[in-house]
């Protein structure tokens, strides 16, 4: 990450970084998607749900990893992977998040010009999403906040909330602290495609894990590594203890 990336995540609590992926890259990612959504059985097991088949390739994301390592750290597991496509009309879950917490598998906090973001979100927008057409709605700051969100502001309508304009295959990486929100879709003419992964450091865990085994078992080994077990060993040994793999 640049300097001005990570003085806008620390600000804002999320960074927008255009065009990561190539039109190849997209137009793979959707042919996959609408095969889960109309033909799901057609594909092999280990590809009938995320990150398989075409999505893998967003694991391990040289541009993610470029964001992930600055503010997780080198060790880095997946929690959860998965779509949304949403049409004129359709909406998505309501405001949460916001305000300063302790728990180390679910904070944001900075120290001596390092970050730490804990549970972090990556989504890939595969369509162009304009501001007020109902990409996802962030309330800046609000990770670092001394007090809640006050109710009055955890509606949609809040004026502190914010959006974005990005082309198709552009990357946004927020913080699960920050305010954030689903808001209804409301271009007509292309549905919003996006793709939301979720990363935490490997000593933490908050979801409970949803990805398949099926699905984890088809990855190859470098990507299977991300499923690896909340485990910490000490033990030295040739990896100086560190929990690098998925046990086979």
């Amino acid at each position: 990450m640049t300097d001005e990336q990570k003085f806008v995540f620390d600000l804002k609590g999320y960074l927008l970084i255009p065009e990561v992926l190539t039109a190849d890259e997209i137009a793979d990612l959707k042919t996959y998607i609408d095969t889960l959504r109309t033909n799901r059985d057609s594909l092999p097991p280990h590809e009938r749900g995320f990150p398989g088949g075409a999505s893998q390739i967003l694991i391990d994301h040289p541009v993610v990893m470029d964001v992930l390592h600055t503010i997780i750290g080198q060790d880095v597991r997946m929690e959860s992977s998965w779509f949304t496509y949403r049409n004129k009309g359709d909406g998505g879950p309501p405001p949460h998040g916001g305000g300063r917490n302790v728990n180390p598998m679910f904070n944001y906090q900075t120290h001596n010009g390092s970050i730490y973001a804990a549970l972090t979100r990556v989504v890939f927008e595969l369509n162009e999403v304009k501001k007020g057409e109902g990409g996802t709605l962030f309330m800046p700051g609000s990770h670092k906040a001394a007090f809640g969100v006050p109710e009055s502001h955890r509606d949609v309508e809040s004026w502190l909330f914010e959006d974005y304009d990005c082309p198709p295959g552009s990357m946004i990486v927020f913080t699960e602290n920050l305010g954030h929100s689903g808001v209804t879709w409301k271009n007509p003419d292309r549905p919003r495609i996006a793709i939301f992964n979720c990363y935490n450091h490997i000593g933490c865990q908050f979801h409970h894990p949803t990805v398949p085994q099926v699905v984890i078992d088809g990855l190859p080994p470098e990507r299977k590594a991300f499923f690896r077990p909340v485990w910490t060993w000490h033990g030295g040994g040739p990896d100086n203890g560190r929990n690098l793999r998925y046990p086979v």
